[in-house]
């Protein structure tokens, strides 16, 4: 069960290069591989376990919704969380990428998203979070789109979900804005810049790598509620290739995301990283997001989170929808719940949410709102 070969070449990797960086240090690496190799085992016992309901579609929504809320609240209060190599592995098992580069590759971007960033947002949790969500896509997407050209194989798989592990990489809390001026995709370069000459070597080509780095501009939101900005782009390359777009206009996106208005796939993968991205904290329950609400306000003001802190990321940032067919069938219903009570919350008095520790999401309460249904997968 152990991926002995493909962490056995990424200590030759960081053997062989000079990767070193505040971030990337050899021996911190090589330290870390030890301890996912020393624990993959029995990690992978407990995705197997705790996790395959991914993989029924004949399971309801509702029984998904909750069995990844339990799933990340044992996370959450447990030491023997999975780490993201054995997330990513058992990816790799599940939907059967053989492929040596690509196992390669997406060890090493899980390695990466492995080293330790203690912000409390933007962490390592968050990482498996994304990447979670983002292996819950795919899944309904190749269910969806099974026996079409349109479904993804292995290498958009593999570039999806490792692009999921370092999409916040080397994240410093900062934002965009430095020292006053405003900087588009700061924080997604900085994650790009920092992983490039390690994908390189391990093999992705040009266009493997194009696509990797829009993606992770189109986790940038901002400037907010602009048409413009990276993840509007992505829509609207979406809905040209999905919603019955006028084929015969160009939509001019910006260069480096202009592939999306040529590859159906690439504008659903660039989605879907963007969805996948606010989906824990939109897309699941009221107490989840009051809970990751905490958390961000922990890492960029001071510590309060306030019913109108959901109303404007709900807004400003989710533009209250889930645009792709699998984000509105996983998460739509969800996030319009979520709306509705954060918005009652405000009218009555918008009172700051319990401290994370006490919240409801941690102690295990379920809260009266969360209606049962009865809608599958597909």
């Amino acid at each position: 069960m152990s991926p002995i070969k493909e962490l056995e070449y990424c200590k030759s990797l960081f053997q062989k290069h000079n990767f070193s960086s505040e971030w990337i240090e050899e021996t911190n690496v090589l330290e870390l591989i030890g301890d996912i190799e020393g624990r993959f085992d029995r990690d992978m016992t407990a995705l197997e376990k705790n996790a395959s309901y991914v993989f029924h579609a004949d399971k309801t929504v509702d029984s998904h919704t909750q069995s990844t809320i339990k799933l990340f609240r044992d996370w959450a209060v447990s030491r023997a969380c999975p780490s993201l190599t054995a997330i990513c592995h058992f990816a790799i098992d599940k939907f059967d990428i053989q492929s040596e580069k690509l196992r390669n590759f997406l060890t090493a971007a899980s390695i990466l998203g492995e080293i330790d960033n203690p912000l409390p947002y933007h962490n390592n949790m968050h990482f498996r979070k994304v990447v979670f969500q983002c292996i819950r896509m795919i899944a309904v997407y190749n269910d969806i789109y099974e026996g079409t050209s349109r479904a993804f194989g292995e290498n958009r798989i593999a570039l999806l979900l490792g692009t999921a592990c370092i999409h916040d990489f080397a994240h410093d809390g900062k934002g965009y804005m430095i020292k006053g001026v405003y900087i588009p995709h700061r924080l997604e370069q900085i994650s790009y810049d920092l992983v490039e000459p390690i994908f390189s070597l391990i093999g992705l080509d040009d266009e493997q790598l194009k696509l990797m780095r829009a993606m992770l501009l189109c986790t940038d939101v901002t400037p907010f509620n602009d048409p413009a900005n990276a993840v509007n782009q992505a829509k609207a390359a979406y809905r040209h290739h999905f919603l019955g777009g006028k084929k015969s206009e160009r939509l001019n996106l910006d260069e480096e995301l202009s592939m999306l208005e040529d590859s159906p796939e690439a504008a659903a993968m660039a989605l879907m990283m963007h969805e996948a991205d606010i989906a824990t904290s939109a897309g699941l329950h009221y107490n989840i997001t009051k809970y990751e609400t905490g958390l961000l306000r922990l890492e960029i003001a001071d510590g309060v989170a306030l019913p109108q802190n959901v109303i404007n990321f709900l807004e400003d940032i989710c533009n209250r929808q889930m645009l792709s067919e699998v984000g509105q069938q996983l998460f739509a219903a969800n996030m319009a719940r979520i709306y509705a009570l954060a918005e009652e919350d405000v009218k009555q008095g918008n009172n700051s949410f319990p401290p994370i520790e006490k919240s409801d999401f941690i102690l295990g309460l379920q809260s009266k709102d969360y209606a049962q249904g009865s809608k599958s997968i597909n």
